[in-house]
């Protein structure tokens, strides 16, 4: 339960600590749907196909930068986080 805790307010610092990636990655996701809706409105079938990539495309970006293996671990987290602040 401390884990999830402990993420849950990670989720609520995050807009503060880091406004500009939270932008980007909001203005990214808002792109994607409206790419989606139009594709779907013009009547093309891969607006699905680009609604998945375009969703998953971040992550396999974290991935390939080196996403650690102990993201959701919230002890190494808690270091991490305690770390930055100094």
């Amino acid at each position: 339960m401390k884990g999830v805790l402990f993420f849950l307010g990670s989720i609520f610092r995050w807009p503060v600590q880091n406004t500009k990636g939270f932008l980007i990655l909001h203005i990214y996701l808002l792109s994607i749907y409206g790419i989606t809706f139009l594709l779907r409105k013009v009547g093309l079938e891969v607006s699905n196909l680009i609604f998945t990539v375009g969703l998953m495309a971040p992550i396999g970006y974290l991935i390939h930068n080196g996403l650690p293996l102990d993201c959701l671990n919230y002890k190494s987290a808690i270091k991490r986080e305690l770390g930055s602040l100094n």
